[in-house]
């Protein structure tokens, strides 16, 4: 039964194709003939003959017949020859088997059996690769989703940093137009204060009160020059002013100008310590002692100047304590002024308002490369 359904198989595929063509070339010269017999009968019937006539159609049939013959006798013998080198290729295939493959006395399976096996696990590797493909093509998918949501995010990042930049710069216009306006009220207060009427006629309590006016106005100034300059140069990378740390203390009861000071002072390298008062000033005296003190004058309860002297006679009681370098920070820097901060044992001031590239050249000259100081 096998055998016939291989031959079926054989004679489908490979003899028909070959033998169709074969036949349809002898039919049609039959058929040729049959033409040109019939043409020469109609133009010579008196030489014609029926009898000559069906011994040609014999002829020619038979000739078709040897020649399918002879074709079908050529094609079997090749097929046996190639069904021999067929069994001799499968009888050293099966010799080579038996000569690597020797089954092991546990091992009962045949071979068939072994191969269904290996079918099946391949099968089993192919269902998981293709398992993993799923499951990488929907992470795939996953991230595909993720880098369109970042890229959302990241264009409503840019327009935000757009939208910030506007207002940065229009801020910085509103700080601008403000400093503009409050210079003149800094120089129509100077000129109030140096006037001869108000000598005459104001009180020691006035005068006071408009000095401190005044050092509230330079406080605002200086606060805003130190924003103004803060987001003008935020990029540049701070220069430190030394090797060595330096120890600075900022006495200001203004939080805003103390944070200013320090954040500018901290990014050049020094120790920054900052103190409210005059009285939180003098305690901080008892520790380690400061190289320089950047010290307010109009502050409420001690102020600058008596702090300063408060300062000085406890280095002077102190024990080869080192001398710090005080420095005022003041709006009010007449000459009658500066003879107080002298004779309250200021080394120097720095008028109000300072930008903060001031501030920094003033420490640079009081500090120029070592954190301790000697002396002033």
């Amino acid at each position: 039964m096998q055998d016939d359904i291989r031959l079926d198989r054989i004679w489908s595929r490979l003899v028909w194709p070959i033998l169709w063509p074969v036949l349809l070339a002898q039919a049609t010269l039959v058929v040729l003939c049959l033409v040109v017999g019939v043409m020469l009968w109609s133009m010579m019937p008196s030489h014609a003959s029926w009898g000559a006539t069906f011994w040609l159609l014999l002829a020619l049939l038979l000739g078709s017949s040897l020649n399918v013959a002879v074709f079908l006798t050529l094609l079997r013998q090749r097929l046996r020859g190639i069904q021999r080198e067929v069994n001799d290729a499968l009888a050293g295939i099966e010799a080579w088997l038996a000569r690597h493959h020797r089954p092991q006395p546990g091992d009962k399976q045949p071979l068939p059996r072994r191969l269904a096996i290996i079918s099946e696990t391949c099968e089993a590797l192919l269902a998981g690769w293709q398992c993993d493909l799923e499951e990488s093509r929907a992470a795939e998918r996953r991230l595909a989703g993720d880098l369109q949501a970042r890229r959302g995010q990241i264009e409503r990042l840019e327009a935000g940093r757009v939208r910030a930049r506007e207002e940065s710069r229009l801020k910085s216009g509103y700080l601008a137009h403000l400093q503009q306006s409050l210079a003149p009220l800094m120089s129509s207060l100077s000129e109030v204060l140096e006037s001869d009427a108000l000598r005459q006629c104001g009180s020691d309590r006035d005068h006071a009160a408009l000095l401190a006016l005044r050092e509230r106005l330079a406080d605002a100034v200086v606060l805003l020059e130190n924003l103004g300059e803060s987001t003008g140069t935020s990029a540049a990378p701070p220069q430190p002013l030394s090797s060595g740390k330096g120890r600075v203390l900022i006495v200001d009861d203004g939080p805003v100008n103390l944070t200013l000071a320090r954040q500018v002072l901290e990014r050049q390298g020094l120790d920054v310590e900052t103190a409210t008062s005059g009285e939180e000033a003098l305690s901080r005296l008892e520790g380690v002692p400061f190289d320089l003190v950047l010290m307010d004058i109009f502050m409420p309860g001690m102020d600058g100047v008596e702090t300063s002297r408060h300062w000085r006679d406890r280095e002077a009681d102190g024990p080869a304590r080192q001398r710090s370098i005080l420095v005022a920070l003041t709006a009010n820097a007449s000459d009658e002024d500066r003879r107080r901060f002298r004779q309250a044992g200021m080394d120097d001031y720095l008028a109000k308002p300072y930008r903060p590239q001031a501030l920094v050249d003033l420490v640079r000259r009081w500090l120029p490369a070592s954190p301790a100081l000697g002396s002033a």
